[in-house]
């Protein structure tokens, strides 16, 4: 065998075409040329071919690359090139179109055979980010139950459907309060799992669609499966007999039969959701109606990923393999605006077109990097943590990282044209520029939010909710240690103290008389107990009304006094009715991100820049670092939802924590240069003057901090 193997047969010899391939009509080209399918019922795969490859192959059985040359030179009058016809023959030979393998050939395809052979651990890897699993084979279900269905599938239908559709849509935006609070319940667990179930039968009707469509107009239907995608579930139909359409019309038809059904879905459940009364039935046709809706118009018709969108798109434009061709002409154009090599275009398009092709490829390689980010993170925050590292690592390589090696691949093999290009020197000029404004340090600037206060500071508000009785100062007034501010009382309480002196008054009563009373006598120490708790009572009462009394606890400046506040107001303990502000200096407190922890130290100069430009910036000193990671928010102004730039998490009612790594910065304000005092919490940014770092440096220590802290190192 192995000598038989080593024999040279004549490198012109045609191999046998396979006797059970069928050639048929396909629909015209994007430049309007006619177009042939090849199609393989063994692997049932459909392969375009143009009138070149078709008048080639109906004279392939002369036999030899030469005469078919020749043949196609007297007989059709064109000039075809062995060199062509030897692309050909490697065209059908690597998709098995053949019958045997002669020649040189047969090495060439068993070396390419045993190089395609992937790995165990390659095949686990493909087998993670994509695989199917075909559920069953629906061809015989279909046309016989076609005839009960096809009346959905005509122009009347879609008319009903239509106006079905608008008048739902009006109708429940004349209730669009309800709902969309209905939405509040679908967050709950019964609403997501109502969710789930919703998109299982919203979906599987969808592929319905398709597959009634492709029944429609006399294709067969092999499966309906499962394909998976980074774990993630999606049903499919197998309707690629679809290429064997002459008419792009009815390709078209087929592709957004899916998108149909489910807005047809939804046109329908919408209406009933308007008539329906408040139960759970109409729930159920609620998730039912936005899922739909949402599905279609937001996921199936996204161009960018291989959902309806992206087959409409593709066969709109006539433009089939729309994103292998697309990313080779999108590759070509980069290449071309970079280097200017005037390498040929992959295909010869015109301008329009290749504009939309390239266009969609790059808008596709922007929208799917951000995608598969998302998706690795997903994964690996859902799976055990070292599992969802690996799998994190294994889809960055796979979708990011190996398509850009390979394009740099082949720049690298192309160094020799690339260096003699004038263009390149620019494209190098640019990446230097941009690689020096990344590597070299060039600010020395540490912004963090941060707000300006007085160094003592009170609120002012009652200890408990009461009733303002007299206010004894005015916004702006400077007053003195101890000074009565506020005056407030509490009828509850007062009341209670007398009734709390009524009962103290009658227990001395009857231990004055106790000698005239046996039964006193007797409970002469249960009384005395009675009248120390009540004189206690009585304490903690004259205590409360004593705090009602809001003084000064230190001097300073009455601010942020509410103007709106009156004698016989009731105030709750919730609500500051004034600040008082210490006349003792102020101080600065700031939060400083991990990032930027240690690019300065105690001592170093800063400005605090204040929100409003009119108050003017003011000089400070750090005077401490906190290295201890802020549990919470102390000073809720820089908080996210208060106007601050921190984001934040509720810890509870009174608590804000930060939901990333800050560190509290205190700094004062250089002596004899404080030109204004603040009547409240002034709040802005300080800029600390540290040590300088790049942009590299920075994204470095934030990704190596981030890998630190989620390998548990």
């Amino acid at each position: 065998m192995d000598r038989i193997l080593e024999e040279e047969a004549p490198e012109d010899v045609l191999p046998a075409l396979r006797d059970d391939l069928e050639i048929v009509k396909g629909a015209p080209l994007a430049n309007g040329a006619p177009s042939w399918v090849i199609f393989d019922p063994a692997s049932n795969k459909y392969y375009e071919i143009g009138r070149e490859i078709l008048d080639q192959l109906s004279l392939w059985k002369v036999g030899t690359v030469q005469k078919l040359s020749d043949r196609l030179c007297s007989e059709l009058g064109r000039f075809v090139s062995p060199d062509e016809i030897k692309n050909t023959i490697h065209f059908l030979i690597s998709n098995s179109l053949v019958r045997d393998i002669v020649g040189n050939d047969y090495k060439s395809i068993v070396a390419r055979h045993e190089a395609g052979k992937k790995s165990f651990w390659k095949k686990m890897a493909h087998g993670y980010l994509f695989f199917r699993i075909p559920l069953f084979r629906p061809d015989k279900l279909l046309r016989y139950s076609w005839p009960l269905v096809k009346y959905l599938f005509t122009r009347t239908m879609v008319l009903i459907l239509t106006i079905l559709g608008i008048t739902g849509v009006y109708l429940a935006s004349r209730q669009w309060e309800q709902f969309v609070g209905t939405f509040q319940y679908m967050l709950s667990l019964d609403g997501l799992m109502l969710y789930g179930i919703s998109l299982i039968f919203v979906k599987s009707l969808h592929e319905l669609g398709h597959a009634f469509m492709a029944t429609k107009y006399g294709l067969r239907v092999p499966t309906i499966g499962i394909a998976f995608i980074v774990l993630m579930p999606i049903l499919y139909t197998d309707t690629s007999a679809a290429w064997r359409l002459p008419s792009r019309k009815k390709r078209l038809m087929i592709d957004a039969a899916g998108i149909f059904t489910e807005l047809a879905l939804a046109s329908i459940a919408t209406l009933v959701w308007v008539f329906l009364p408040d139960s759970g039935l109409r729930l159920a046709v609620f998730t039912v109606a936005t899922t739909s809706w949402v599905s279609s118009l937001l996921v199936n018709l996204n161009p960018l990923m291989r959902f309806d969108g992206y087959y409409i798109l593709s066969d709109g434009l006539g433009f089939q393999n729309l994103q292998e061709r697309g990313f080779d002409m999108a590759r070509w154009r980069m290449r071309d605006l970079l280097f200017r090599l005037g390498e040929a275009p992959p295909e010869q398009l015109d301008s329009r077109m290749r504009r939309i092709i390239v266009l969609h490829a790059w808008a596709t390689w922007i929208y799917r990097f951000f995608l598969f980010i998302g998706i690795a993170v997903l994964v690996y925050a859902f799976v055990i943590k070292v599992i969802g590292i690996l799998l994190f690592v294994l889809e960055i390589l796979w979708f990011i990282i190996m398509p850009v090696f390979r394009e740099l691949t082949r720049w690298w093999a192309m160094r020799s044209m690339i260096i003699r290009s004038k263009r390149s020197w620019i494209t190098f000029s640019i990446f230097a520029g941009i690689v020096l404004l990344l590597a070299v340090p060039w600010s020395t600037r540490v912004s963090i939010p941060s707000i300006l206060a007085a160094q003592h500071e009170q609120k002012l508000y009652p200890p408990y909710s009461a009733q303002l009785v007299m206010a004894n100062v005015n916004s702006g007034d400077r007053v003195k240690k101890g000074q009565l501010l506020f005056q407030f009382s509490s009828p509850e309480v007062q009341k209670d103290l007398i009734n709390v002196r009524e009962r103290a008054s009658l227990l001395r009563a009857r231990l004055d008389r106790i000698g005239s009373d046996e039964a006193d006598r007797t409970a002469r120490i249960v009384l005395l107990n009675k009248l120390k708790s009540t004189q206690k009572e009585k304490q903690g009462l004259e205590l409360l009304l004593d705090e009602l009394a809001i003084r000064a606890q230190f001097d300073g400046t009455i601010v942020d006094m509410d103007p709106e506040i009156s004698a016989g107001m009731w105030i709750s303990v919730s609500q500051p009715i004034a600040l008082l502000h210490g006349n003792e200096g102020v101080n600065v407190k700031g939060y400083v991100s991990e990032a930027n922890l240690f690019r300065f130290s105690e001592g170093a100069s800063a400005d605090f820049i204040p929100e409003d430009p009119a108050l003017g910036r003011v000089s400070l000193i750090v005077s401490r670092i906190s290295y201890a990671g802020a549990k919470h928010l102390d000073e809720p102004y820089l908080a996210l939802k208060y106007g601050g730039s921190i984001a934040t998490s509720e810890i509870d009612a009174k608590k804000l924590s930060p939901t990333a790594a800050f560190y509290s910065v205190l700094l004062e304000p250089v002596p004899k240069q404080m030109r204004w005092e603040p009547e409240k919490v002034v709040r802005g940014n300080v800029i600390i003057h540290g040590s300088p770092q790049s942009m590299y440096e920075r994204a470095k220590r934030s990704i190596l901090s981030v890998l630190v802290r989620e390998m548990g190192i």
